[in-house]
């Protein structure tokens, strides 16, 4: 069992590797957490040759959702803005505080945007964690500025900011490139200095003149940005150049946060730590890497310090926690500079040697590629429960609509004339009671958790249960939450338990629904219900289709899969950052939006996929639906997944009912995404053409399908 919380805010060279080498060996009793603003990290030593072209993002990221499964990590998506060290909150934006008993910040730096006009125009490639955003956004405004007919220059210019290593880098990487792609761009390097890297060897300073000029890049020196607009830079002596974008790597400025919680920093603002990346200040907060100054023996900021910090952080955290003597950290004060000089070459010196060349290049790929084969090819293999097979969380935890059927079907339910007693035919919220002839419909929803963050499961889950009343056409009014807990020390019982309730409880609000009580529980893992309530008697139901209908669905399918390939720590960054803007999307606004429109029949798309619920729709009525696959949205990623063979758990039990479809040879993967069980899936309604066209011209819905009156004998739901 847990005792103790230790959270890694950031996921940068140094906190990769701690949790990697914390996989192999945890600290007894205590539970890890990471909490980053990106789930794909680049290493700084490959983003040259991304920028070149010679790497693909994939080679060049490290994937912290697949290491924190791995490793068995929570993993918390999200951005920090603060911390309470004398409470020892971590706060996150937009999002619940989350407790800690150690933390170890590991954030990197933030762009200097204190010149006049940076903040505005200037591209900072700081911090390392977006800079792969960075570049995309460049090279969008790069074809702009292309296509821009009323651009009075054919070639654009670019300026990189920063005579530096990181400066040239970037500057021959772009060039190297564009040079290849066969596209024009005029490039200057700006520096304040008057000098290219002093202090460096004097071959270092022949060979990156040499690229410089080869890639006819002009260098500018003496030249400090004082002020930037949209198409200048101008210096602090009057001069000023002409530019379409202005690249900054100018060495960066430490976050505000860390001085305001009332850390020790030095007097950049960087968090002041001892020998032993210790808070001078805290004695439970560490740091490390870019955010960090050691002041007693500070270093300069660079990735190899950051990686070679790594084990003695691993030390002293399992240190302080055992109460042990902690290891000083000793790293060399020289080391090996490599810089890549566009192509495939670089040239780089230790001390007094220096070393230029292809195979300097290639040295420094083998290095590169070693590390990163650190999480790629042998990270710790994720654990399995007993050897069993992987089962689902979210609705694909369910249990098949047969085996449901076959077993309600058996129940006895004792008789009243208020209520509907066939279980099978029951609607998303059933009447479940009448008080002075108004009907109270009440609808109770829930599953395995199917993420270690409990806040954003909160949202997901209410969320899910609010779904129900919704497809009723009806406003919720009240919620009870049953949470059972997984086992953990009380005092982290007690912080997972607020996270998850205030995901709840602001999610109610949102819907503006009272949460009227509950019950708590713990067991083996986490999950959470809530039974959610409305009054009134004219509601939506099912089954009142009509013939000539449009069906409209306002959410894209897939989570089922996507949540599934995520558990065997397959799925794609992409995919999964998709399927969470799903997950937290709410279903109110479109629900409005139908509370004032005729709508025939509705229901929501959640376990048994759109494919079941649209039999539901169907089932006693003499109408068939048609459905054009194509116009069925899903989200990014899924389909991918789909026809790599990731499936739910639950979707074997939902394969018969393709019984009751003509499929009309769609791609059997298309036909699995709509059989997928969806976690807070769309609302899916029935409305005439009309009503539809208004809705789709108001909303985000799209047209699925036609309702059409069926012929005796045969299948009712059309796939083509």
């Amino acid at each position: 069992m847990h005792e103790h919380d230790l959270v890694f805010i950031g996921g940068g060279h140094s906190h990769s590797l701690v949790l990697r080498i914390l996989a192999m060996k945890p600290i007894k009793n205590v539970r890890l957490t990471l909490i980053t603003d990106t789930l794909l990290t680049p290493y700084s030593g490959m983003l040259p040759g991304y920028i070149a072209g010679h790497y693909s993002e994939e080679e060049t990221h490290l994937d912290l959702n697949k290491l924190c499964k791995a490793a068995q990590v929570r993993l918390i998506h999200g951005r920090v803005n603060g911390i309470d060290v004398a409470n020892k909150t971590i706060q996150l934006e937009n999002q619940a505080s989350i407790g800690y008993d150690k933390v170890s910040i590991n954030t990197g730096s933030t762009p200097n945007v204190n010149v006049e006009g940076a903040r505005e125009f200037a591209v900072g490639v700081k911090p390392v964690s977006q800079l792969t955003a960075t570049w995309r956004k460049l090279l969008a405004e790069k074809t702009k500025d292309t296509n821009d007919k009323s651009s009075t220059q054919n070639t654009a210019h670019w300026a990189v900011i920063g005579g530096g290593a990181a400066g040239i880098e970037m500057v021959l990487a772009i060039a190297y490139r564009f040079k290849q792609a066969g596209e024009a761009l005029k490039l200057s390097l700006v520096q304040s200095g008057a000098k290219l890297l002093p202090g460096s060897h004097k071959n270092v300073q022949k060979q990156v003149t040499i690229a410089l000029k080869q890639y006819d890049i002009d260098l500018i020196t003496g030249f400090r940005v004082s002020r930037v607009t949209k198409n200048e830079i101008e210096s602090d002596t009057g001069n000023s150049l002409s530019i379409q974008r202005s690249i900054w790597c100018t060495p960066a400025t430490a976050p505000i946060w860390p001085k305001l919680a009332g850390l020790d920093t030095d007097e950049s603002g960087f968090i002041a730590v001892n020998q032993f990346l210790q808070s001078t200040s805290h004695k439970d907060v560490f740091a490390c890497g870019d955010v960090a100054t050691m002041v007693k023996s500070p270093r300069p900021k660079a990735g190899v310090y950051a990686v070679r910090s790594a084990p003695f952080l691993t030390k002293n955290i399992r240190a302080a926690f055992s109460q042990q003597v902690m290891t000083p950290v000793s790293l060399q004060t020289d080391f090996l500079s490599l810089i890549s000089l566009g192509g495939k070459n670089a040239v780089g010196q230790r001390s007094w040697l220096s070393l230029n060349g292809e195979w300097v290049w290639r040295w420094k790929d083998q290095i590169d590629q070693k590390f990163m084969a650190l999480f790629s090819k042998n990270l710790p293999a994720m654990p399995t429960m007993n050897n069993e097979p992987m089962h689902c969380a979210g609705c694909g935890s369910k249990i098949g609509p047969e085996l449901l059927s076959d077993t309600l079907k058996e129940l006895s339910v004792f008789p009243n004339k208020h209520f509907d007693t066939d279980l099978t035919q029951a609607e998303d919220a059933p009447v479940a009671a009448v008080i002075n002839n108004t009907s109270l419909l009440q609808s109770i929803d829930g599953f395995r958790a199917f993420s270690d963050d409990d806040y954003k499961l909160g949202i997901a889950a209410t969320h899910h249960a609010v779904n129900d009343l919704y497809a009723m056409g009806l406003q919720p009014t009240s919620a009870q939450v049953w949470a059972n807990l997984k086992f953990s020390h009380p005092r982290l019982t007690k912080r997972d338990f607020k996270r998850l309730m205030q995901g709840v409880t602001e999610t109610l609000l949102h819907h503006e629904t009272t949460l009227v009580g509950g019950h708590s529980t713990e067991g083996i893992e986490t999950h959470l219900a809530l039974v959610v309530n409305a009054t009134g008697d004219a509601y939506w139901q099912k089954n009142a289709l009509q013939e000539g209908d449009w069906l409209l669905l306002n959410k894209p399918l897939g989570s089922g899969l996507i949540l599934a390939a995520d558990a065997q720590g397959k799925a794609t960054t992409q995919s999964i950052e998709a399927l969470w803007r799903h997950l937290l999307q709410s279903n109110r606004a479109f629900f409005l939006t139908l509370k004032n429109i005729k709508v025939h029949a509705a229901t929501d798309v959640t376990g048994f996929g759109l494919i079941g619920h649209l039999l539901e729709m169907l089932k006693g009525t003499p109408f068939g639906i048609n459905i054009t696959t194509d116009s069925v949205p899903l989200i990014n990623g899924a389909l991918e997944l789909s026809r790599q063979g990731f499936e739910s758990t639950l979707l074997p039990q939902l394969m018969p009912m393709l019984h009751q479809c003509h499929t009309n040879n769609v791609d059997l993967a298309v036909i699995k995404c709509l059989l997928d069980p969806q976690t807070n899936g769309g609302l899916l309604v029935s409305v005439s053409a009309d009503v539809g066209r208004d809705i789709m011209s108001k909303t985000g819905a799209v047209k699925i399908g036609e309702v059409y009156r069926a012929q005796r004998d045969k299948k009712i739901l059309q796939l083509s």
